[in-house]
């Protein structure tokens, strides 16, 4: 069987997360980096974990998973668009 010429192989599938770079370099998302240091200067602790992810109504969000000093796992929602925290979920 011989393979296919490299016009007709199918194009890579791409993950939301080079999406989510791809609109980071153009400027219509604001970087993960900038996002964890507005974050660690208004609460103190260790990031843990981040997922791009998406509202009900199609918001672009960072779900950040942060652990406080005081061991508290809290997630927050940032609006991926602005940097601007939308909400705080945990303990």
């Amino acid at each position: 069987m011989a393979a296919l010429p490299a016009a007709a192989q199918p194009a890579p599938r791409r993950t939301e997360q080079d999406q989510a770079r791809d609109a980071v370099r153009d400027g219509r998302l604001v970087p993960l980096s900038q996002v964890l240091a507005s974050l660690s200067a208004r609460t103190p602790g260790e990031h843990l974990d981040t997922r791009f992810s998406e509202t009900t109504d199609g918001r672009p969000v960072y779900l950040v998973t942060w652990r406080t000093p005081e061991n508290r796992v809290v997630i927050f929602v940032v609006d991926a668009r602005t940097g601007r925290v939308l909400d705080q979920r945990g303990d």
